[in-house]
């Protein structure tokens, strides 16, 4: 049996490392997704970034390099950013970073592209202001309603705590540096930003992110979202709104998602892809040990704003790669769909994969669901768990070496890679007598 972990239907570079997705954009009738990319290992060690396209979110072409360390301002990496139309041109923010003796250097930098394949780098556009370290990136530009143009940026104080900055333009060119817009207590970094209006309400994805500051380490980190009140003309959140501490959401609640970025597509649907991954060194490693490339992107996923949380659902495009329903004994492949309805909402349920390779299991009484795994490093289970009041459907995509969960229509999501390591494929479903289960084969694409 083929146990590939390169995937078949999500995103993944044919060789090298990706990491976070980077200006997503819908331009001249087709979707760009780009990525932080090291072509050269499996590792780290440079930055990138690498694109694809696609007319359908279906069918994509890999299109290689796009912007490239290649000028002094961001000769040790182009780091992660976003994409905008405008007046007609495809418009790419990222962070160069420069390091010279020891000593790092970011600025927020500007490209474009009339053809989504040639790129004419514009230099620096917003250098590192007064009362922040280096740590300062990841620049989400988007215009308002008030038709100005405004980039928020991850960062980290002088203090050495988190905060997001806030730059602000006329015509997406020119650009001036305006204030902090919110701060962290809890952690020293906040990065990967993101600010979008949703079905009437302004949602702030970050990324908090916890650092040893003296040895410039990361320690741990993960996507959050919180609803907030923005001005656009004075650009502030309210008091409330600019703590980042407060009010909270984890964004999927699974082992592996960050970075996650949006953009509106041409049927003005808001759009998310995150990398689905927070391997350490050591995991990397191993998971790709007998492959080419290590890493791929989520789903795409629709959002959209209900009942005080963000919801996420796989776009309407994704369901033409179902085959007919099949009988579980008859399933051959890791890559199929699994559709429950119809669940009692308060009574145990257990979804096991494969002999044991991953589970899902709802417990009524502790008000929790239970994703599970088998650790590549350590071969033993390892767990995430959520709170959940009812357990009512499920809708679960599975890779070659993953899986995407949506529980009750996209209230909450669970996304893991998955070691294939079982020589037996099988599903075993135990608390959904009488329910509506449907298996469908994923072709790949």
């Amino acid at each position: 049996m083929e146990k590939t972990r390169r995937q078949g239907f999500h995103l993944e570079p044919p060789a090298g490392l990706l990491n976070d997705p980077n200006g997503l954009v819908w331009y001249r009738g087709s979707y760009y997704v780009y990525f932080q990319w090291n072509k050269f290992e499996k590792n780290h060690s440079y930055k990138e970034w690498g694109s694809f396209a696609s007319d359908d979110l279906i069918h994509w072409q890999f299109r290689g390099s796009a912007l490239v360390p290649d000028q002094p301002y961001d000769q040790n990496g182009v780091y992660s950013g976003s994409g905008l139309e405008i007046d007609g041109k495809l418009c790419l923010y990222y962070t160069g970073n420069h390091k010279e003796e020891g000593r790092r250097t970011s600025r927020q930098c500007m490209a474009v592209t009339e053809d989504g394949r040639h790129y004419l780098k514009l230099g620096p556009v917003l250098e590192t202001p007064e009362g922040y370290t280096p740590h300062f990136r990841d620049p989400d530009v988007f215009r308002a309603e008030n038709g100005l143009y405004y980039m928020l940026v991850g960062a980290q104080r002088s203090d050495g705590r988190g905060a997001l900055a806030l730059a602000r333009s006329r015509d997406g060119f020119g650009w001036d540096y305006l204030h902090p817009l919110a701060y962290s207590r809890q952690y020293e970094m906040v990065e990967c930003p993101d600010l979008f209006l949703l079905d009437g309400q302004y949602v702030l994805l970050y990324c908090p992110q916890a650092r040893n500051n003296d040895t410039d380490a990361c320690l741990s980190s993960y996507s959050a979202y919180k609803p907030v009140t923005f001005d656009p003309e004075t650009g502030r959140l309210s008091p409330e709104d600019a703590d980042l501490d407060r009010g909270r959401t984890v964004t999927d609640g699974g082992f592996d998602f960050y970075s996650p970025q949006t953009f509106t597509d041409g049927k003005g649907r808001r759009i998310l892809f995150a990398w689905m991954s927070r391997m350490e060194e050591a995991e990397e490693a191993a998971f790709s040990a007998a492959e080419p490339s290590v890493h791929c992107l989520t789903m795409p996923r629709v959002l959209h704003w209900r009942a005080g949380r963000l919801w996420q659902t796989p776009p309407e495009e994704l369901y033409s790669l179902l085959g007919e329903p099949i009988q579980p004994e008859a399933l051959d492949s890791r890559t199929f769909w699994l559709g429950i309805e119809g669940l009692a909402g308060d009574k145990p349920f257990s979804l096991t994969l494969h002999g044991g390779e991953a589970a899902l299991d709802f417990d009524p009484a502790a008000r929790t669901l239970t994703l599970t795994r088998t650790a590549w490093l350590t071969g033993q289970p390892e767990s995430k768990t959520c709170p959940l009041e009812q357990l009512k459907n499920l809708e679960l995509w599975s890779d070659r070496s993953s899986l995407e969960v949506f529980i009750n229509g996209g209230s909450l999501v669970l996304s893991a890679r998955i070691d294939p390591a079982s020589e037996t494929l099988g599903l075993d479903v135990r608390g959904a007598d009488g329910c509506g289960i449907t298996l469908r084969p994923i072709h790949c694409i």
